[in-house]
């Protein structure tokens, strides 16, 4: 996977090889936190996989960086309902915003 920043702050992960875009998600950063606000893949491969992949090479990134995930994308939030491995990056707040995990 790639990692590209786009204009006006914004950043992008791309999942791709030489000839494909097999999807992409953007985010912001503010400090230690990863604000994820669209995850995108062509729509010849949708419903295929290749959301949720580029989803989890997303949360192995922002792991490898120290930073937390705030999922304001709805694919993101229920990709994280699904995927409980990636708990650990939610912040407190999102964890209970999105009722993501058994925070109480």
């Amino acid at each position: 996977m790639k990692q590209q920043e786009n204009e006006a702050g914004a950043e992008r992960y791309e999942w791709r090889d030489e000839e494909q875009l097999f999807g992409f998600v953007e985010y912001y950063v503010f400090g230690r936190i990863c604000m994820i606000t669209h995850t995108e893949v062509p729509p010849a491969l949708a419903g295929q996989g290749y959301a949720s992949k580029v989803a989890a090479q997303t949360m192995e990134y922002v792991r490898s960086q120290g930073r937390q995930v705030v999922p304001i994308c709805g694919f993101m939030v229920n990709y994280l309902r699904k995927n409980p491995q990636h708990l650990d990056l939610l912040t407190p707040e999102s964890q209970r915003i999105f009722n993501i995990g058994n925070i109480e």
